[in-house]
């Protein structure tokens, strides 16, 4: 990934997608918003992370990442796993948070266990419960959930004698 400060130029990425055409940032911009079926893939097969994010904006991509990638080609979904572990950095999950077109309506504290589980992955349940100062019940609801949608995944084991759920992201 090159650093920030090594970013080309727009004019100079836009060819390197989409080779002789001259694509105006904002209109990509609004293409790729809509998920156009040739500006998305291509940005996507073409551009760094970093270029995308830096033209397309940090907020948005956060936004509008977990819709966007839906709308990918299966060709696409290869490279997008690296616009993926981007996005997951962004939200603060770590880098393995899935995006997930139902992450922003999400109610808000399941959102702030999913991503303590995915950024502190092998705690327990009631590990994540009390870093988040909640009820193990509702901790125990929400993990639940989020393993039915599939969006974690646990492993019981016995620790000091103690039954234990250890919960993981569901990763790529």
């Amino acid at each position: 990934m090159k650093p920030i400060h090594e970013i080309e130029p727009w004019e100079a990425v836009s060819k390197k997608v989409y080779w002789d055409r001259d694509v105006e940032l904002d209109k990509w911009r609004e293409m790729v918003a809509r998920g156009h079926r040739s500006y998305l893939p291509n940005a996507v097969a073409a551009m760094d992370v970093i270029e995308f994010i830096h033209f397309y904006g940090a907020k948005r991509f956060v936004e509008d990442w977990p819709e966007l990638r839906e709308s990918l080609s299966a060709a696409a979904t290869q490279r997008a796993r690296t616009y993926d572990m981007a996005w997951s950095r962004l939200v603060g999950g770590g880098w393995n948070l899935l995006p997930t077109k139902d992450f922003h309506d999400m109610p808000k504290r399941r959102k702030q266990f999913l991503l303590r589980a995915a950024s502190a992955p092998g705690k327990s349940i009631y590990e994540l419960a009390k870093d988040l100062d909640m009820q193990y019940r509702r901790a125990h609801e929400h993990a639940q959930r989020l393993i039915d949608e599939g969006k974690l995944r646990d492993k019981e084991v016995v620790e000091g004698g103690h039954r234990k759920r250890k919960l993981y992201p569901c990763t790529f």
